[in-house]
């Protein structure tokens, strides 16, 4: 077992170096020396731990080591320009001398990575392993077998056959493709690990390579944007504001050492004539002066911003600093992670593939794509790489089982004067598979945590959803209407409860208190990859109704998120509808990305089919079903129109398959989802073709999956309007075949007069904004910001509402 690391001694004849050394390490008890002479009477005064010198004599100061400190980790400082050291760390090493290796050219922010990365080594038990546990990797491109010998949560001890070089296994040389296998079966990947230390052992007649070797944490795969930058002024200084109006602590770093953090306290951001300026006090320990350069961060939201500035005052009274000019800003992690709420209790079990061990844990955190537990890093090991076949316990009490990878062990802060070989670690893991009942148990857990008010619709009755929608004013649905409930409420009921039960499909929330429902959204898989957020409807309460609504539609836009094949968001309003306008056309403007959204007006057609218009067959153009040809062409239309926002989100690729396994998916729920696509032809490619939507009615209350669009290739070509209005009566048929009462049409302006010879009714001008998934973090900061925006003006107007004499006060004055 390992003994955490307390005393560190540091012995460097340069004392700018001894500084940084030292400042690197400042969370330990730290002494320095300048000279090997010095530290060996330091060592038979106390033993250190972690003992830190340059490569000179490293051999005799190694004997020295041993005597007076046999337990210390020796790492040498050699510089790679050093030949002489080099030499001396390599003769060391032969003569089965264990030690790490530091560059002395690196930065102090390197530095202190590479001395945490050793102390992480230190800090983890090693468990020795049963022979058969064997490890493949590639060394510059050769393939190579050995036998593992013992293990930590950071690194390995390979038992490499005595033929292979020495001089190829000098510290540092990178191993790649480095796999553990157990019985044939992969316990253990990483991508590359590097040496650490080789040394020859003799055992008997059996003589081998004893090769340390180490690896970092595994970068997580970024499913975000690439970082974007706040350029404008205004902008840089409302990030700043808002940082600080919740709080959020603000760091400082010096431009040669990032690393080292220091908190800008009582900050403020005061007006000027330029940039602005930021005052505050901060640690007088900075090395900063006025004029010099200083990196300045904060996270709010999931997002790190980071920006460049200087000094402009130092002093007892605090500093100021000139506004960044910019700020640079990137998501944190791909998804968010939650605490669960004691209601909702994950536990996970599985058999440790290395000791032998049956472990169970309680889940620290979660995210869409994996989850955390705490380990004892004295007595249990799980390095970065690991496969393990675990057995969660959801908050039902059920069991799924799930095959998951390690993606990061962290040390979390623990103190204790009683037990110090207690060391807890954080275990990061990654679902490889993710069965249904987890991914649901995880976005129930995660609805709980962040709103403990709502909850998943399909626990109430369907009339309780509808009668509270009627209560709220939610009168668009013309096909729907209130009031003809026995004619309405058994198809719409049926759709609700098979949707309920296909949670991937689609799920509704209801906002609730005590006593009755408040606000309902619901999301739907609009497309294969595309996640529509509709039917939001909130009763009406003047201090009530913007929270719900808030809550309602950042939870239907992250629940979408969850859903790892989900790539798109959608939502649309109705522009005379000036609440929702206002917010969502600030959205759509404020989050306008490059090639990442999509904003698309539409008139709201609806034409009654009781009674069929009569029209000549030869005065308009022929319709005919699409073929694969004319998928293609629709294909590079769109992207030859730059649209391809709209040709992923809506599955318009010529490949059919995104469509075919969408309609397969509602099919297996007891659904119906498809598309057809109408064609009028003309001498050079279709003139227009119209994208018919078919679906089980009550998928979307305004029935958006059951309407039509057009795609009219030319307008100015002398047969479009017909064109137009021969697929307008084609789809006109087609609904009256699948026996609809009506047809909808979701079309441009320029069309709105053809539908309307047909009987067509405007019903409205809609907005319909399409956003990669990518910008759920950014969207979620905006959309929370302009409610934090008007919290504040409603405080203010209800204090002045408060102090404002009534009419009868002032009669009483007169």
């Amino acid at each position: 077992m390992s003994v955490p690391t307390h005393e560190v001694l540091i012995v460097h004849p340069n004392e700018m170096r001894r500084n940084a050394l030292r400042s690197a390490l400042n969370t330990h008890r730290v002494s320095v020396v300048g000279s090997q002479l010095e530290a060996t009477r330091r060592m038979e005064a106390t033993a250190p731990t972690l003992i830190i010198a340059p490569a000179d004599n490293a051999r005799r100061f190694l004997r020295h080591v041993d005597r007076a400190a046999p337990e210390a980790v020796c790492v040498f400082v050699c510089a790679r320009s050093d030949q002489h050291g080099l030499e001396e760390l390599v003769e060391t090493a032969a003569e089965g001398h264990v030690f790490s290796t530091v560059d002395d050219a690196l930065t102090e922010g390197e530095l202190k990575t590479r001395l945490r990365d050793i102390l992480q080594l230190r800090a983890s038990t090693r468990v020795s392993l049963d022979a058969g546990m064997r490890v493949d990797f590639l060394l510059r491109g050769q393939a190579f077998s050995a036998e593992c010998q013992d293990l930590g949560h950071f690194g390995a001890a390979l038992q490499v056959p005595m033929d292979a070089s020495l001089a190829a296994f000098l510290p540092g040389t990178p191993l790649d493709s480095l796999t553990m296998l157990r019985d044939g079966r992969p316990v253990l990947h990483v991508a590359r690990a590097y040496v650490r230390h080789a040394s020859p052992v003799q055992q008997g007649t059996h003589a081998f390579l004893r090769v340390g070797i180490s690896w970092r944490l595994a970068n997580d795969e970024s499913t975000a944007a690439p970082p974007r930058t706040l350029r404008d002024a205004v902008a840089v200084q409302a990030a700043l504001r808002k940082a600080l109006r919740r709080e959020l602590p603000v760091w400082l770093h010096p431009a040669d050492s990032q690393t080292a953090h220091f908190l800008l306290e009582s900050a403020t951001v005061e007006p000027s004539d330029e940039r602005g300026l930021l005052r505050g006090q901060v640690s007088p320990v900075l090395p900063a002066s006025v004029g010099e350069v200083v990196h300045l961060s904060f996270e709010m939201g999931g997002q790190r911003y980071r920006g460049v500035t200087s000094m402009l005052h130092v002093g007892h009274d605090g500093v100021v600093l000139g506004m960044p000019r910019s700020l640079a800003v990137e998501n944190r992690r791909g998804q968010q992670r939650f605490r669960p709420s004691a209601q909702h209790r994950f536990l996970v079990r599985f058999t440790s593939p290395f000791s032998g061990q049956r472990i169970t844990r309680a889940v620290l955190d979660l995210g869409a794509g994996g989850f955390a537990f705490p380990i004892d890093a004295s007595c249990e090991v799980l390095p970065v790489g690991s496969l393990l076949d675990t057995s969660l316990l959801l908050p039902d009490g059920s069991e799924a089982s799930c095959r998951v990878e390690v993606r990061s062990v962290d040390v979390v802060p623990f103190e204790s004067r009683h037990d110090q070989r207690l060391r807890p670690y954080r275990c990061g893991v990654r679902i490889l598979d993710m069965p249904r009942a987890v991914r649901d148990a995880i976005v129930d857990a995660f609805v709980s945590a962040r709103a403990p008010q709502v909850r998943d619709a399909a626990v109430f009755r369907f009339p309780d959803v509808w009668r509270m929608m009627a209560d709220a004013r939610y009168t668009f649905h013309p096909d729907h209407p209130f009031g003809e409930e026995s004619r309405v409420l058994p198809v719409l009921e049926a759709t609700y409860e098979r949707l309920g039960r296909a949670r991937e499909l689609g799920r509704s929330l209801v906002f609730t208190d005590a006593s009755r429902l408040l606000g309902h959204v619901n999301g739907l898989r609009m497309y294969s990859g595309t996640w529509l957020v509709q039917h939001l409807a909130v009763m009406p309460s003047f201090r009530r109704s913007e929270q719900i609504s808030s809550e309602l539609t950042s939870l239907a836009v992250e629940v979408g998120e969850a859903m790892e094949d989900v790539e798109f968001i959608r939502y649309m309003w109705r522009t005379d509808n000036r609440w929702p306008h206002r917010l969502g056309s600030w959205l759509a403007r404020v989050l306008e990305g490059q090639g990442l959204c999509h904003l698309r007006q539409f008139h709201y057609l609806r034409a009654d089919l009781s009674q069929m218009p009569t029209v000549d067959a030869g005065a308009l153009p022929a319709v005919r079903e699409a073929r694969p040809e004319d998928r293609q062409w629709l294909e590079s239309y769109l992207r030859r129109r730059g649209e391809m926002v709209r040709l992923l989100s809506e599955d318009l690729g010529a490949d059919r398959g995104p469509e075919s396994v969408l309609g397969a998916r509602f099919q297996a729920a007891g659904l119906h989802r498809e598309r057809r696509m109408f064609v009028v032809e003309g001498d050079e490619g279709p003139i227009a073709l119209a994208l018919q939507d078919e679906a089980t009615p009550g998928l979307s209350l305004i029935e958006v999956t059951n309407g039509f669009n057009l795609v009219v290739a030319d307008r100015r070509h002398p047969r479009a309007k017909d064109a137009v209005a021969a697929l307008t009566l084609r789809c006109m048929a087609h609904a009256r075949e699948r026996g609809r009462g009506s047809a909808l049409g979701l079309v441009d302006a320029l069309d709105v007069p053809v539908l309307g010879a047909w009987g067509f009714v405007d019903q409205g001008l809609f907005s319909e904004w399409t956003f990669h998934r990518s910008m759920v973090r950014r969207w979620c900061e905006a959309w929370r910001s302009l409610f934090e925006r008007q919290m504040p003006m409603r405080r203010m107007k209800s204090r002045a509402s408060a102090q404002a004499p009534t009419s009868f006060q002032k009669q009483e004055a007169r």
